[in-house]
């Protein structure tokens, strides 16, 4: 089954990962680069995920960590299957979406490949099935896009303020934006 891509802001946001390993690491890198407040937990971590994380617990996962703060989201990412899943019911049971990190069954989210230029944020997902088509189908997008394509919006963004308090019309409001947007995309090529 598909998953519906849903864009959430984390910024400021407690987010609980439990494992510090390479996976759990991989996971802490994207959520702070999005500005979620990392809890992570984990008996040894690697240095980064540490210098990332808010909070850092260094134990074996308990279930009243889940109850530390309200965390929007929960990251497994141990190597320990029988903690992913106890991770991936206590969530479920609190309705906090959960990854459990190489093992689909147990999550209500997915990461997908992610491609970034400021606020301008492309995912791609394979349903869990091919981290690796996700990430060719990210990679070619990133040729495709203009090298700018961050700039650009935060221009068209600055543009349409400008337009809505301007112009009434709607129809007019959509072409000077679409002649907008026509013209930086042109000044790029």
């Amino acid at each position: 089954m598909a998953y519906f891509p849903m864009m959430i802001e984390l910024s400021e946001k407690p987010v609980l990962v439990i494992g510090g390993g390479e996976e759990g690491s991989k996971k802490v890198r994207i959520l702070q680069g999005f500005g979620a407040h990392i809890t992570l937990v984990c008996e040894k971590a690697d240095p980064d995920a540490v210098a990332l994380s808010k909070r850092v617990i260094e134990a074996s996962f308990a279930e009243e960590m889940m109850d530390l703060e309200e965390f929007v989201l929960v990251v497994a990412a141990t190597n320990d299957r029988e903690v992913n899943q106890r991770v991936s019911e206590l969530s479920r049971q609190r309705a906090i979406p959960v990854n459990v990190v190489d093992d689909v069954a147990l999550c209500t989210f997915i990461f997908p490949a992610i491609y970034q230029d400021q606020d301008v944020v492309c995912a791609v997902s394979s349903g869990g099935k091919s981290p690796y088509v996700a990430q060719y189908i990210r990679d070619r997008l990133k040729e495709v896009l203009p090298t700018h394509i961050g700039q650009i919006n935060a221009q068209m963004g600055e543009f349409r303020k400008e337009v809505k308090e301007r112009v009434a019309d709607p129809a007019m409001r959509r072409r000077l934006l679409r002649e907008r947007f026509d013209a930086l995309i042109q000044d790029e090529n």
